[in-house]
């Protein structure tokens, strides 16, 4: 390193204020530049006078990936704030490029920022939690929009609806049913045990049919359906994006809503009433084994005293809120595919977020029909 930094060369002139340098940069910058303009220029940017380095590419002819590697790794070892300007597009792509393939120390390095206050940060997170809540108001005027014309026949995809079905439906019974009987074998141990010292098992039946139906089987089914088809939801829409696909349907005049979103509820809204069903079904079998083999039930008698204790009405309440948490499953699974961008991290960002935001609409809408009935006195 020189004893004295020049501030003026034919590839570049500096101008200073207060703790700032900035070095507009001339002619090329590529792997032919003499060595002492690399020593000169590497001595200016690590200069402790300078808090803040602009680079200033406004009169740069060309620039090379060797010069712009040279950039990096010496912005990294000074461990200083810096700005790039006037970068051309080309540039910008060798920058790009680059910043893929430091590996993750570096890169973490080259891109933190300095922390702010605390209230700044606070005014961040509001800025971003209002720019999300915006975002999804608007997909979900977007969604109500195109699912108005869905009634239209030619509107229809049949094809992708029951493509979609299989892999809500067909796909997702087995692990459905036997998640299903196995908690109910484990409530029906659990009831059975406590009902026993007041001397009331036979209650168990009603007690055990009326959550099966109304509340557990549905919630178990939505649960494991929105763990198993959010994240693919998000994560096939987001590779999409990711490689262009979606901007190259809007090029060929395909509306991605009607080709990706719609199918995807249509076949859950479908699909979701008969996992359900099955679910219900494999939740009082897991009850009727425990029953026959704990407290001598035998299934005959379980299956009377069910038909005469457990009103039809708690499996049509059951049934009847499978459709909307489709909804919820595949809306949000749709939504974070559409904001996944960038790179796969964002698609495994995204691919988590939908998953716990799935899990919670539907806990959510559970509890708003759970008050909505008992208000109802239904």
């Amino acid at each position: 390193m020189p004893l004295f930094l020049k501030f003026e060369s034919e590839f570049y002139k500096c101008e200073q204020s207060s703790d700032k340098l900035t070095i507009n940069l001339k002619n090329d910058w590529n792997y032919k530049l003499p060595a002492q303009i690399w020593t000169q220029t590497a001595a200016l940017i690590g200069s402790k006078k300078f808090n803040k380095i602009v680079l200033n590419f406004k009169e740069v002819k060309e620039l090379d990936y060797a010069a712009a590697l040279f950039f990096k790794n010496t912005f990294l070892n000074a461990s200083k704030e810096y700005e790039l300007v006037n970068l051309t597009p080309h540039a910008q792509k060798i920058f790009d490029s680059i910043n893929s393939e430091v590996n993750p120390k570096i890169k973490q390095i080259i891109n933190s920022k300095p922390h702010g206050n605390p209230f700044s940060q606070i005014g961040k997170n509001l800025t971003a939690f209002f720019a999300g809540f915006c975002a999804f108001l608007n997909f979900i005027g977007e969604f109500l929009v195109k699912f108005s014309k869905i009634f239209m026949l030619k509107n229809i995809r049949a094809k992708e609806i029951l493509a979609y079905f299989e892999d809500a439906g067909i796909k997702s019974v087995f692990i459905v049913c036997l998640t299903s009987f196995l908690i109910g074998i484990v409530l029906a141990y659990q009831g059975s045990s406590l009902l026993e010292r007041f001397g009331a098992t036979i209650i168990i039946v009603e007690m055990m049919g009326l959550l099966t139906l109304r509340e557990i089987a549905p919630l178990i089914a939505a649960i494991i359906v929105a763990g198993r088809l959010a994240s693919s939801f998000t994560a096939q829409i987001g590779v999409m994006k990711i490689t262009e696909e979606i901007d190259a349907m809007k090029t060929m005049g395909f509306d991605p809503f009607k080709f990706l979103v719609l199918p995807r509820v249509i076949a859950l809204i479908v699909a979701m009433p008969l996992i359900v069903f099955l679910a219900d079904v494999a939740g009082i079998l897991g009850e009727m084994v425990v029953m026959e083999n704990y407290l001598n039930i035998s299934f005959d008698s379980y299956l009377a005293r069910f038909g005469q204790e457990v009103d039809i009405k708690h499996l049509y309440v059951g049934l009847f809120k499978a459709p909307f948490f489709g909804v919820v499953i595949a809306f949000i699974g749709c939504m974070r595919g559409f904001q996944i961008s960038g790179n796969t991290q964002s698609v495994g960002t995204y691919t988590t977020v939908s998953v716990v935001n799935a899990i919670f609409g539907v806990i959510m809408v559970d509890a708003l029909f759970s008050i909505i009935f008992t208000q109802l006195g239904i």
